[in-house]
């Protein structure tokens, strides 16, 4: 398959039978801010590559770059996000234009290095999925206390199943 210029987006996450430290230790800190109703946190890392790149290419960098295959699996995303089902919300936090990320390009050294050479830049962020009954005042505030520094970052929330 040709090649095309576009971003490609790729996230990260443990496979659901692996624990997920940074979820569980995030759904200790919501209840620690007094929203309660959190059943599960799960964290993905995002990866949004841009460039002339392959399907082919994508998944190289993906299986021998981004992802231990035997613990961790690769979600499929889109312009609408992390895959949320209905009761659930999707969180973004991606750094704003101008500050540095540098896994971001460390993993455009690691592409280049695995001989993809069509792609330009590579941007890093987290997401996380929040399974349980919250309402949209509460995942912004979690948002804001707990998962983006709004100093340095941005982020995006969505409800599943919307």
């Amino acid at each position: 398959m040709a090649a095309e210029s576009k971003t490609w987006r790729i996230a990260v996450a443990n496979q659901k039978d692996v624990v997920d430290a940074v979820g569980e230790g995030l759904r200790e800190d919501i209840l620690d801010l007094g929203i309660s109703g959190v059943e599960r946190v799960r964290h993905v890392r995002l990866y949004a590559l841009h460039g002339d790149l392959s399907t082919a290419e994508i998944d190289r960098i993906t299986t021998d770059l981004l992802a231990d295959p035997v613990t961790q699996e690769n979600l499929k995303i889109d312009d609408a996000g992390l895959p949320v089902e209905s009761g659930a919300w999707g969180v973004e936090v991606w750094f704003r234009r101008g500050v540095t990320d540098a896994v971001g390009e460390t993993t455009l050294k690691g592409s280049r290095d695995l001989g993809v050479t069509g792609i330009e830049s590579v941007e890093t962020g987290r997401g996380y999925i929040l399974t349980g009954p919250l309402a949209r005042p509460q995942i912004d505030t979690i948002c804001r206390r707990l998962l983006a520094n709004d100093v340095i970052e941005r982020y995006t929330c969505y409800e599943g199943g919307k």
